[in-house]
């Protein structure tokens, strides 16, 4: 393992404040209502992340339109980069291209609004790559931990190449998948003999538990061991779901925690819409609260989140002096009166993950197992 990025300005603005991220690119993405033209055409209609090159504009606008609002952190448009996830689409030669324009896109869009004392950062998004190895589906656990290991590489090789700050690991339902990704990204940083800021965000669903059944306490000790950055929770609920563990992770972790929830949990209208409930205040007084009460250093938003909602994010924590190094737990001290995590709820065993579509909505932007292939993040 290649020594720890200690110039890294991420990491070293990260020990000063807060750092908020943007919000939903597929949501707002859907904001634009294009067209399959829009898309290079029906085949790739859908593909949020093809649209760097076929409609960069759009793409850029919505980075920008983050960082207007006060956004520290714009997340690239490559969520389903990886060779697999493009091969579906018939775009696995586009690999290269997509990940390192993405980067640039967003880096443009930071350098836009940077200043020497408010710097913005780029990420790297790297979502799941659709298979779940530690699946006993024959289907969805076809896959070697090489070739998983190999996938992320290229992405993150291409993402590196194209200026990102930190590499974002996001979404991560299956912890062997993570450990697959963080070999592939290890195995880069040894080539290029220096690393970048890694940060790792795995999915709770509500019962507070990944897909596979792996708990926070599990999830924690492993992503420490494999010796990422920053690690976090988004997606697939809303912060109130988020809330427990969460705090288990700020008062146990010996890194910085981040939180990046959707706005609630999706609703499907029956109109094929998934709606998202949470309103912009309440997200922002929830974000507020995870960075007084537990320290929480990174927040932002994921599905259904838009420039309002992360307006005000960013008016919660900053404006009432929260996330400075003098701001009580948010300076990085862990919340008083530790507890033990609570146990899980219960559930019985579920059947194996199917391949089929478990959503109807054609809108639903997230990347949990509710969300239908073609529309997440």
């Amino acid at each position: 393992m290649t020594d720890r990025p200690l110039t890294s300005r991420y990491l070293s603005e990260l020990s000063r404040r807060v750092l908020i991220y943007d919000g939903a690119m597929g949501t707002n993405i859907q904001r634009h209502h294009l067209t399959a033209d829009d898309f290079g055409g029906k085949s790739y209609e859908g593909c949020n992340d093809y649209l760097v090159l076929t409609r960069p504009d759009v793409i850029q606008g919505i980075h920008e339109s983050f960082l207007a609002v006060g956004c520290d952190v714009v997340e690239t448009c490559t969520f389903q980069s990886t060779p697999r996830r493009l091969a579906e689409w018939g775009l696995g030669d586009k690999v290269h291209e997509l990940n390192v324009r993405a980067a640039q896109l967003a880096r443009a869009a930071c350098d836009k609004f940077s200043t020497p004392t408010h710097p913005r950062f780029v990420a790297g998004s790297i979502g799941p790559s659709g298979m779940l190895p530690s699946s006993d589906d024959p289907t969805l656990s076809a896959i070697t931990f090489g070739e998983l290991s190999d996938n992320f590489y290229q992405q993150a090789k291409a993402l590196v190449e194209g200026g990102v700050d930190v590499l974002l690991i996001e979404t991560s339902q299956d912890i062997l998948e993570v450990k697959a990704a963080v070999a592939g990204i290890e195995r880069l940083f040894a080539e290029l003999g220096r690393r970048v800021p890694l940060q790792t965000q795995v999915t709770l669903d509500v019962s507070g538990r990944m897909l596979l059944g792996t708990d926070i306490a599990s999830a924690m000790t492993t992503l420490e061991a494999l010796g990422v950055d920053v690690i976090g929770l988004n997606c697939s609920t809303g912060p109130e779901h988020m809330r427990e563990p969460i705090r288990y992770l700020a008062e146990h972790a010996a890194r910085p925690v981040s939180c990046i929830p959707n706005a609630g949990l999706p609703l499907n209208t029956g109109t094929g819409d998934a709606v998202y409930p949470l309103e912009p205040e309440p997200l922002a007084k929830a974000l507020a609260e995870f960075v007084r009460d537990f320290g929480v250093r990174i927040v932002g938003g994921c599905c259904g989140t838009t420039p309002e909602h992360l307006r005000a994010v960013v008016g919660a924590v900053r404006g009432s002096g929260l996330g400075t190094r003098d701001s009580g737990t948010a300076s990085g001290v862990r919340a008083p009166a530790p507890r033990a995590v609570p146990s899980p709820e219960p559930r019985a065993p579920s059947p194996a993950p199917s391949t089929a579509d478990p959503c109807t909505s054609r809108t639903c932007t997230c990347a949990c197992p509710t969300a239908a292939p073609d529309d997440r993040r």
